[in-house]
């Protein structure tokens, strides 16, 4: 793969491509977050799917085409999905605490360490997301 860079970037030459046989995602499991949740789950989401997110970073890093990363996001999403419905249903007191202090602290969110950290420990000792393959 080539190099997205000056010149050739913008004549099109180093630019991406979609590879014929992409085919659109057949995803399933999938929940549609506010920022506010998204914000209050961002780091359990990155404990519990780590595998799934570096792969998906890791292919934007190296510009490849969005289409082209099709198994990639529909493994991030399916698992952040995953994380969230245990979320809801076994920490919900401790997300609701998050997402409250966050909302509180809106510019100090370092106030909120202790609480996210609780609903990390919860995420992780239920083993949400690739945590129960391990």
């Amino acid at each position: 793969m080539g190099v997205f860079n000056g010149a050739e970037a913008f004549k099109g030459l180093g630019a991406p491509s979609l590879k014929s046989e992409v085919s659109v995602s057949s995803n399933t499991n999938r929940v549609i977050l506010d920022s506010q949740e998204l914000n209050a789950a961002s780091t359990a989401f990155n404990l519990c799917c780590a595998e799934a997110y570096s792969r998906f970073t890791e292919l934007k890093r190296l510009k490849l085409h969005p289409g082209n990363m099709t198994r990639e996001r529909d493994d991030v999403e399916s698992c952040s999905a995953d994380v969230f419905n245990g979320i809801q249903s076994t920490c919900s007191t401790q997300f609701e605490a998050v997402k409250s202090c966050l909302s509180d602290n809106p510019d100090e969110w370092a106030k909120c360490a202790a609480a996210r950290r609780e609903l990390e420990v919860c995420s992780v000792r239920n083993k949400f997301g690739e945590l129960k393959k391990a």
